[in-house]
């Protein structure tokens, strides 16, 4: 199975090494990476470790869970990324559907390196979202209309990790 976050690379050897085996992202663009494969497995637990320790308030988790939950991510683009030894910024586009619809977050995301790197903040562009018809093809990419498509379930349904190495 290809990675979440659209690398082109199969998920065992692309983002599963982050988030099951506690391997420790080399660059901020591979975070991001492995964040977005994180919101698309609703895995709180490693969303939280790489969010920086100033923004963990209280409360943040269950957001942060709630929302994967509520929705299901369908592709990551990656506009440009940058760093240096101390601070980074990604530029990305995520989409995902939430309620027949097919919305995407832009933002310009700003990392630190504190002994690894850490999610610190973004600027987000916000767009509206787009209502899919039944009959549109699905934005998953499955080539399904989009009330025949599957593959569109929300994300977060699966709580056994074991699948991240099949």
């Amino acid at each position: 199975m290809n990675c979440y976050c659209c690398s082109g690379i199969a998920f065992t050897e692309c983002c599963a090494p982050y988030l099951s085996l506690g391997e420790i992202a080399s660059n901020c663009e591979i975070l991001m990476r492995s964040r977005f494969s994180a919101f698309c497995l609703a895995d709180t637990a490693y969303l939280v470790a790489t969010l920086h320790p100033s923004q963990r308030t209280t409360g943040i988790a269950d957001e942060i869970t709630t929302f994967a939950q509520d929705v299901h991510f369908c592709h990551l683009a990656i506009k440009s990324a940058a760093q240096t030894s101390e601070q980074g910024q990604v530029s990305f586009a995520a989409y995902f559907l939430h309620e027949h619809k097919l919305d995407v977050i832009e933002e310009v995301s700003d990392f630190v390196y504190d002994g690894r790197w850490y999610y610190k903040s973004g600027q987000l562009q916000k767009s509206e979202p787009k209502k899919i018809g039944r009959n549109d093809s699905c934005p998953c990419g499955s080539g399904k209309k989009f009330k025949q498509c599957l593959t569109h379930q929300l994300s977060g349904q699966l709580t056994d990790k074991t699948y991240l190495f099949r």
